[in-house]
């Protein structure tokens, strides 16, 4: 017996966006009224997805908020920039409160007994430095990383081959596409939507200057590759395309926040991504927060420094240890 399931939150989208996009003119982040003005970032409405997703705050039994303001938090180490990429927690399919799935950066998706997974996209999404994020990059993931075995010598994650083989992938359109194994696996979502989320997709109008199939300039892969300290290509792509420790700011992201500052670094700035996907019911584009900033420090001095004031959150590199410490700093 074949059963559905059907998550349809785009279409939830399509019931308010006209709304949204009229109220659109009023509520441009105050951070990005400088590029706006010099005409080097397109409005709002033209940034966002045609239907993009809508977070009502109130039904969650909260107030909408405001734009601005900057996080300090403290990282033990730089390989602990990849905390962003749960912070923002966006995600293809993510889950609610109730850890039910619901479709986030997909406009909608769709399982048939956990075989057959369709995925739409949103018209009109973004990377964040503009460029359309389409089904291509799906496709490209699929057929240039995933099936290249000098980027994927293991034959893929194990996640995407739990009876052995690999799915059908199919490119059914521009927004449309579909992964089909012989017999279910039921944890396909699930690793989608952790918290280290297993990649299916990356910007290949970017990616493709670093595949030894797209890049007819030999001297030209010679250099970067020189330039990032590899001896092989598909250490590059790879080194370039790591989007769960966000080291390379130049890498597009469908994150919240993107990275700004490369390696080493001794403090990380993250900004807002202007053409991130989710508004509030307001109009305003989400997130709230301009940016991000994570200074470096030894693990064991963290808590000190947090209960001293350097820190506006932390959630790394304090534990119940510190709970008497850290309580009798919170007035100061």
């Amino acid at each position: 017996m074949v059963t559905r399931r059907t998550f349809l939150g785009g279409l939830v989208g399509a019931a308010i966006a006209p709304t949204v996009l009229r109220a659109q003119q009023a509520v441009e982040p105050e951070f990005l009224k400088e590029r706006l003005a010099a005409g080097s970032l397109p409005p709002m409405a033209e940034r966002i997805p045609t239907r993009p997703r809508i977070v009502n705050l109130k039904e969650m039994g909260l107030e909408p908020g405001a734009y601005g303001g900057t996080v300090r938090t403290i990282i033990g180490g730089q390989r602990d920039i990849r905390f962003m990429t749960i912070y923002g927690y966006a995600r293809l399919v993510g889950y609610d409160k109730h850890l039910q799935f619901q479709p986030d950066i997909l406009a909608d998706f769709h399982s048939e007994d956990d075989t057959v997974f369709t995925f739409t996209l949103r018209d009109g999404h973004k990377w964040s430095d503009g460029e359309p994020f389409t089904a291509d990059d799906f496709r490209y993931w699929w057929e240039d990383v995933i099936l290249n075995d000098k980027l994927t010598p293991g034959g893929g994650a194990l996640e995407l081959r739990p009876h052995g083989a690999l799915p059908r992938f199919e490119m059914l359109d521009p927004l449309t596409v579909r992964y089909t194994w012989e017999k279910p696996n039921p944890m396909f979502l699930p690793t989608l939507a952790g918290p280290i989320p297993l990649v299916i997709v990356g910007p290949a109008h970017y990616l493709k200057q670093f595949h030894k199939k797209f890049q007819p300039d030999q001297a030209k892969m010679e250099q970067m590759m020189q330039a990032n300290r590899v001896k092989k290509w598909q250490d590059l792509h790879i080194k370039m395309a790591r989007s769960y420790r966000p080291e390379n700011p130049n890498l597009p992201t469908l994150d919240p926040w993107r990275n700004t500052t490369p390696l080493p670094s001794e403090q990380f700035v993250f900004d807002r991504n202007p053409f991130f996907h989710r508004v509030d019911e307001t109009g305003r584009q989400l997130p709230y927060l301009d940016r991000f900033i994570l200074n470096v420090s030894s693990s064991s001095i963290i808590a000190a420094k947090a209960g001293a004031g350097e820190a506006d959150l932390q959630a790394t590199g304090i534990d119940f240890n510190d709970y008497t410490f850290l309580k009798e700093a919170e007035k100061r």
